[in-house]
């Protein structure tokens, strides 16, 4: 279902999304400035941003290379459909397996598709013959090995929201 909300945010509201995305840790008082506006008025668009849905959080951006975890694999799977709760099993199973970042139903040859961090190689079959057998309805997997990473995003560009 489309977010038909999306028309209410003015270009304040955007370039305040922009900012928090790149520095959630920025003071109301600093965001404030940058955006042109006194400390109360940014800090309600701030507030009213996160109770319409439209900021759900605030991370940190860790880096998995200083945490050893080189190896990103795409693992993508086909599922047994002859039970149609299967798709609904296999992602809750999934969103179990710490090593598994991301998850995705898909259209096409296969189902679904998990992108995997791991170590090494060596942690990557290990995962593939132990974990992988844990998601119910697999019945084939294709995994394309990460070599190099050109774009990595942190989240959404504004720039993509249509304004009115």
């Amino acid at each position: 279902m489309a977010n038909t909300n999306v028309t209410t945010l003015d270009r304040t509201d955007i370039e305040i999304l922009r900012i928090l995305q790149s520095n959630g840790r920025l003071p109301v008082v600093e965001l404030a400035k940058r955006v042109n506006l006194t400390t109360t008025p940014c800090s309600e668009r701030v507030k009213r941003l996160e109770r319409e849905g439209y900021i759900s959080g605030y991370h940190a951006d860790i880096s998995a290379e200083k945490l050893g975890l080189d190896v990103v694999v795409f693992i993508h799977m086909r599922l047994d459909q002859t039970n149609l709760s299967i798709f609904d099993k296999f992602a809750k199973s999934a969103m179990l397996i710490p090593e598994i970042e991301e998850c995705y139903s898909l259209s096409g040859d296969f189902d679904a598709m998990v992108k995997v961090r791991v170590k090494n190689i060596k942690a990557y079959q290990k995962f593939m013959s132990t974990r992988i057998i844990q998601l119910p309805g697999v019945i084939q997997t294709r995994s394309e090995i990460v070599i190099a990473e050109y774009k990595r995003s942190a989240g959404i560009n504004p720039d993509l929201i249509a304004m009115s």
